[in-house]
């Protein structure tokens, strides 16, 4: 299993790296036109913006670890280890359930914007904002995978 896990992992940080590449090449597309050519293009900034949400929600439902999270952890570092277990399940649970329960709203406002389109490409909104949706889910599943493993036998590993 954690084999598989390894090789979806750099399948994602590949699809990440390349989503970054169209970033720099639209930004790149953008300063040329704008102050070589003087004669800007709209589509780049509108590509890089589109880029950025994705890589970040992408990344975010897909290879950063809660390690790796931002967090700000001054109770948590300063307990006991037993402490420090129940400090991530009810963290891990916390996020869990006030994620799940925000997913139905979220998938309904993102369907919602189907409706709207991005100014210059015609991008409709709902398939832009869908990484949203994957990363509330994957953020659901990952909470709920980090607290069964926090209550198993190896849980001090996963604090």
């Amino acid at each position: 299993m954690r084999r598989l896990t390894d090789r979806l992992t750099g399948y994602a940080e590949k699809i990440s790296a390349a989503l970054f590449a169209v970033m720099l090449g639209a930004f790149i597309v953008q300063i040329v036109s704008r102050y070589v050519l003087d004669d800007p293009v709209s589509w780049s900034l509108e590509l890089c913006s589109v880029g950025y949400v994705w890589v970040v929600f992408f990344a975010g439902a897909l290879i950063l670890r809660p390690r790796e999270q931002i967090t700000f952890d001054i109770v948590y570092a300063a307990a006991a280890p037993g402490s420090r277990r129940w400090l991530a399940l009810a963290s891990s649970l916390s996020v869990a359930v006030m994620f799940l329960l925000g997913l139905p709203g979220t998938v309904d406002y993102v369907l919602f914007m189907g409706r709207r389109h991005t100014p210059v490409m015609g991008l409709r909104l709902d398939l832009l904002y869908s990484c949203f949706v994957l990363f509330v889910a994957a953020t659901v599943v990952a909470s709920l995978v980090r607290a069964v493993r926090l209550l198993g036998p190896g849980w001090r590993s996963r604090i």
